[in-house]
């Protein structure tokens, strides 16, 4: 099981990749990222819609945290509303002594603006997604509130270090 869970969240376009592919090495902690799981079984099974490999994906992170001793960063875009029992659920099957969520915090304006600019892998469905849900996002978007949470600018330039110390703290890991 994993002793200490890092949850990377925040809107889509916020910063949670970047910020995540740099926070994990920082602590010496692997990555388990939703959307890169959730590409690599498009590539195998193809056809199936994102609203099905979505939760697949999220369950197979889950399972591998669990399956994962010491420091675990898990990256995703949590939609409160949508996703705080599935996240419940997730954290419960992980039963890791502490975590901490990492809030990617930029205006929603930025962020639609990133999102609406990047070339993704065809499963996300981007536009369907710009068109159908992105204002309910943009209008309630918050951090899960299951643990400490630590909030981080990510309009520009992260200062990937400090915020490794502020998770390690937080743990009660420094």
């Amino acid at each position: 099981m994993a002793d200490y869970l890092v949850l990377v969240n925040g809107l889509p376009g916020a910063g949670k990749t970047t910020l995540a592919t740099q926070l994990a090495p920082a602590l010496t902690a692997p990555l388990l990222s939703k959307d890169a799981i959730k590409e690599a079984l498009a590539d195998v099974v193809g056809a199936a819609p994102a609203s099905a490999l979505g939760p697949v994906a999220m369950e197979a992170a889950w399972s591998i945290a669990a399956a994962l001793p010491g420091l675990v960063v898990v990256e995703s875009w949590w939609f409160r509303p949508r996703d705080l029992g599935y996240v419940r659920t997730g954290l419960g099957r992980c039963a890791a002594n502490a975590m901490v969520e990492v809030w990617c915090d930029v205006p929603p304006d930025i962020a639609r603006r990133r999102y609406a600019a990047r070339r993704r892998h065809p499963v996300h469905d981007d536009q369907q997604r710009l068109e159908h849900a992105w204002d309910e996002w943009a209008a309630r978007a918050e951090p899960l509130g299951v643990g400490p949470t630590v909030r981080v600018d990510t309009t520009g330039r992260v200062d990937v270090e400090e915020v490794a110390r502020l998770v390690q703290r937080t743990l009660g890991q420094a």
